[in-house]
């Protein structure tokens, strides 16, 4: 087993500044913080956790409950979250709860007796249970009321992606308004897009998704555009979304863009591999999941905390599926 000794000698710094290191207290200059980094990555250095957790009294333990691990939005945040806390010698414990409220509750309680250090979640359960003393931080489904939190600009996502369908030559434009239940993430950008769009001189459409499941979407993509056979462009609130509906255009013998233009949001990996490729909203979910992980860390170790609720900007992603100006 590596030690910190070892760690030291191969970074050509003292134990004394690895550990100020490893716990985040006290001074280390940039220079011996890269050669740190460097030799823990080299030696595969891993803080002892038992040693650790007598010390702190908290296990090096954090939990990651998140909705629907099959949503390709959610691997990438685990990854992120996964990579800071590993450094820190830390392990998480993934949860996925598939919106049951009785799989959450147990995977709570599993956490709480372990005397997990943290718990990352896409669920604010800190409201239904103030009794919760473990640090909480909430991700991507953030609200007014969350304390702690890492989330994305839902707001001028939305906005973009409306922007982005004017600038096109969008006129008969369909918005869909999509899970109910994430109402502070897609609800914000289905918001923010129609408050764009209401003041153009175009016609907008509205249909209403309850699923982030792909077969299920694909049978609201079959109804809402049989309903709207005059739509020239699609505003999706999720990757997932416009795959699927581009999936039931095609079916339908539809070009896109030249008869249908579809925007994304998310920027999964997939979206790069669909025909055409999608062009959509980019969000990081690793540094979503990244951010998380270090509130959490610095919380649970009492360090200082810059902001509370940490808010990441999105961008636009050009590829196929929107109409260029010669178009």
């Amino acid at each position: 087993m590596v030690t910190i000794k070892q760690v030291a000698e191969e970074a050509g710094v003292s134990k004394s500044t690895v550990s100020r290191y490893i716990s985040e207290k006290g001074y280390v200059s940039d220079e011996a913080r890269e050669k740190i980094k460097a030799s823990i990555q080299k030696l595969h250095y891993s803080p002892n956790m038992i040693a650790q957790s007598l010390k702190t009294k908290k296990n090096q333990l954090v939990g990651l409950l998140l909705p629907d691990i099959s949503n390709p939005f959610f691997p990438r945040l685990a990854r992120g979250a996964e990579e800071y806390l590993k450094e820190k010698g830390y392990r998480i414990m993934l949860g996925n709860f598939s919106d049951s409220q009785s799989l959450e509750e147990d995977y709570l309680k599993v956490l709480l007796q372990s005397n997990a250090a943290g718990i990352i979640t896409t669920h604010d359960f800190t409201k239904t249970h103030p009794e919760i003393t473990i640090p909480v931080v909430v991700v991507d489904r953030v609200d007014k009321e969350t304390k702690y939190g890492v989330f994305s600009d839902n707001k001028a996502g939305g906005k973009l992606s409306a922007e982005t369908i004017i600038k096109s030559g969008g006129k008969n434009i369909l918005l869909i308004k999509g899970p109910l239940d994430n109402a502070e993430n897609i609800g914000q950008r289905f918001e923010a897009s129609y408050h764009y769009l209401k003041d153009k001189e175009v016609t907008v459409k509205i249909c209403t998704s309850q699923s982030f499941d792909f077969e299920k979407i694909q049978q609201e993509a079959r109804t809402a555009l049989q309903e709207q056979k005059n739509i020239d462009s699609i505003i999706a609130p999720s990757d997932i979304h416009a795959i699927a509906f581009m999936h039931e255009l095609h079916s339908q013998g539809k070009k896109i863009p030249e008869d249908v233009q579809v925007i994304g949001y998310d920027d999964i990996l997939m979206s790069q591999l669909t025909y055409p490729s999608l062009s959509t909203i980019h969000q990081s979910s690793y540094q979503m999941g990244y951010k998380a992980a270090e509130l959490i860390y610095k919380i649970a170790n009492q360090l200082p905390i810059e902001k509370n609720r940490i808010k990441l900007p999105v961008h636009y992603v050009d590829r196929e599926t929107i109409r260029r100006k010669h178009e």
